[in-house]
């Protein structure tokens, strides 16, 4: 099997930083440059991992967090996605929606957690909290998406005397697809982010987010760096699967090329 050096060369960049960046660590801990109390030792680490392990505690309070990304994630993505196509295929709603939407988008998404605490009670207002993050980039992307449809696929679509839904099934969904993909991947990265901040705010029963707030209140930093890094891990790991989603529907973008 033939190695691409290419991608050898994109893997030893990407390592290059996180290498680095343990080695600092690595060196730091071994001639004792920071204190522990302050940043805790790679040993130290490894050893609550294997605490957290044993205990169950960490498997457990991620599986939760995961299944309350996904509730989240898919109220909000297909809330935005049902945004986005109304938007993007009405003008009048256009009009009168969007500056709306754009003024609410600014608001903080912490913000909303005194809002939803008071509205809602529990575990549905965390998700709603997670929905919120999760809608903006998928209306944007899907709205952006259909308003860059060329308006030669449309001409083509009235030679062939497409309806309405054929218009939309035919010519505008495969078009702007890519740019729904895009914000999919998106939506997906904020709902992770989110969660974390809705499991600290909004008093979590469960979740990596109330094991590091948990932790930090009994100051065991270790704890709070090992759900950092499964934090990291585990976004990296979600990117990495869309971008390949993303990869795997590329075909809409090499046709939409190839047409032009």
């Amino acid at each position: 099997m033939k190695i691409d050096k290419v991608s050898v060369v994109k893997v030893l960049d990407g390592a290059l930083l996180p290498v680095v960046l343990l080695s600092v660590w690595l060196l730091s801990s071994s001639f004792h440059l920071v204190s522990r109390s302050i940043f805790p030792y790679p040993e130290d680490v490894w050893k609550a991992y294997q605490e957290l392990v044993a205990n169950d505690d960490f498997p457990s309070s991620l599986l939760v967090s995961i299944a309350r990304v996904m509730k989240g994630f898919v109220l909000g993505a297909s809330t935005g996605l049902v945004i986005g196509i109304l938007l993007g295929m009405s003008r009048v709603l256009d009009k009168l929606v969007t500056p709306i939407f754009n003024a609410i988008r600014q608001v903080p998404l912490p913000a909303w957690a005194p809002l939803l605490v008071l509205i809602s009670i529990g575990e549905p207002s965390r998700v709603i909290f997670i929905a919120i993050g999760a809608c903006y980039p998928v209306v944007l992307n899907t709205c952006e998406g259909i308003r860059s449809v060329r308006n030669e696929y449309f001409e083509v679509g009235r030679v062939f005397r497409f309806s309405r839904p054929q218009q939309f099934f035919k010519i505008v969904l495969p078009a702007s697809f890519p740019s729904i993909l895009t914000g999919l991947r998106l939506s997906l990265s904020i709902s992770w982010m989110a969660v974390v901040a809705a499991e600290i705010f909004m008093t979590a029963d469960g979740g990596i987010g109330e094991l590091m707030w948990v932790s930090r209140e009994m100051s065991r930093m270790d704890v709070v760096i090992v759900c950092i890094i499964a934090i990291a891990l585990v976004g990296f790991g979600m990117n990495y699967l869309m971008r390949k989603l993303e990869i795997l529907f590329s075909f809409w973008r090499l046709t939409l090329k190839q047409s032009r």
